[in-house]
């Protein structure tokens, strides 16, 4: 039986024609691949958008636990809040202001319990094509949450 030839990536010097194997990495991605708008992820992270850490990382969490374009990430939220270490109350607060600011949008629901996904804008599995048909039926999340909180303490004013 016939040995299949093997592909190689090699550098080849131009004078003498010898060439040296170039030794292939494995591919740094281990699974699905998401696309994430960068300028809207950006606005989101600054601290104009008013968004708290947690809002952020809970957002962040549902835009990498994003599997396919249209579904629902199936998950309770007692797993989602034991995952990020929060407890199922402080989740649903947060889930509700991102909910309110189009940033999660449900996508389905099971007895009782209602799952989410992150908004097509931002996040997204798929081709361009696939993914302005998937924005059509939304309207674009606000990145502008709540004004933001000034953290430092204010002298009352005595007079």
């Amino acid at each position: 039986m016939a040995e299949q030839a093997r592909r190689i990536l090699a550098l080849v010097d131009q004078d003498t024609g010898e060439f040296e194997e170039v030794q292939r990495a494995n591919y740094a991605f281990d699974g699905a691949h998401i696309n994430v708008g960068i300028r809207k992820g950006r606005e989101l992270a600054s601290a104009a958008s008013g968004l708290t850490d947690r809002e952020f990382r809970v957002l962040v969490w549902y835009w990498f636990a994003t599997e396919t374009s249209e579904e629902a990430i199936m998950r309770t939220g007692a797993d989602i809040a034991a995952e990020l270490g929060m407890s199922s109350d402080a989740l649903a607060r947060v889930v509700k202001v991102l909910k309110k600011a189009r940033l999660l949008v449900e996508a389905g629901g099971l007895g009782r319990t209602t799952f989410y996904r992150c908004t097509p804008y931002l996040a997204f599995i798929g081709t361009g094509f696939a993914h302005r048909e998937a924005v059509k039926d939304w309207n674009p999340p606000e990145t502008k949450v709540r004004e933001p909180r000034d953290r430092r303490r204010r002298k009352k004013d005595e007079a």
